[in-house]
């Protein structure tokens, strides 16, 4: 994890704040010191460990600093809920919770791996439960960017730039897997298929 300390690095911070973010950037650290390391899951296991796949336009981003509270810097994206794949009771719109942003003196987050955003993104995003509410399963695996394509039929693909993907082997051990950072371009349809094929 890369963690930008604006101004005079961590001046005007506590004690416990620093040892709050030093956690999390130990916690973050992988092969690569630009990037978070992660298991590796395809569609399928993405469906199954999700609780909400959903198909998503972004509306807005906004910064959330709750250092003061003991907390983090989050950015908060606000989601349209277009079309529900998996889920009950997934709402029409929500606010998810990323680590990562600008704090309100100015201090910068930067998660390596983590999802990012801007607003009018078209997305299929595969949502785990965790503390902060649903967020994306496996990182920048389990969002997949909606893009034209020829015929009017739309394609997906997921930009895995900032992670280091681990795959276990049949001898149980953890390999490193090479992949370009914009991987995995298939039709929409194609994709539904494979969410819909998991769902029983």
């Amino acid at each position: 994890m890369s963690t930008a300390l604006g101004r005079e690095g961590s001046r005007g911070w506590s004690t416990a704040a620093c040892l709050a973010v030093l956690a999390v950037m130990i916690g973050l650290l992988s092969v690569s010191a630009r990037a978070a390391t992660v298991l590796k899951i395809d569609v399928a296991e993405a469906t199954r460990l999700s609780e909400w796949v959903v198909r998503a336009r972004v509306l807005s981003l906004a910064s959330l600093d709750l250092r003061s509270s003991g907390g983090s810097i989050y950015t908060e994206v606000s989601l349209s809920i277009d079309a529900v794949y998996r889920g009950q009771k997934v709402p029409k719109t929500y606010v998810m919770r990323l680590l990562g942003g600008v704090g309100n003196d100015g201090i910068a987050l930067s998660v390596p791996g983590m999802p990012e955003f801007k607003p009018g993104d078209d997305v299929v995003l595969f949502m785990e439960k965790v503390g902060v509410g649903h967020v994306p399963c496996g990182l920048g695996q389990g969002v997949w960017h909606v893009a034209p394509g020829v015929l009017a039929q739309p394609v997906v693909y997921r930009s895995l730039d900032g992670l280091a993907i681990v795959a276990r082997g049949a001898d149980g051990k953890l390999t490193e897997e090479r992949v370009a950072p914009a991987q995995g371009v298939k039709l929409l349809a194609q994709l539904v298929r494979e969410i819909k094929a998991v769902i029983p």
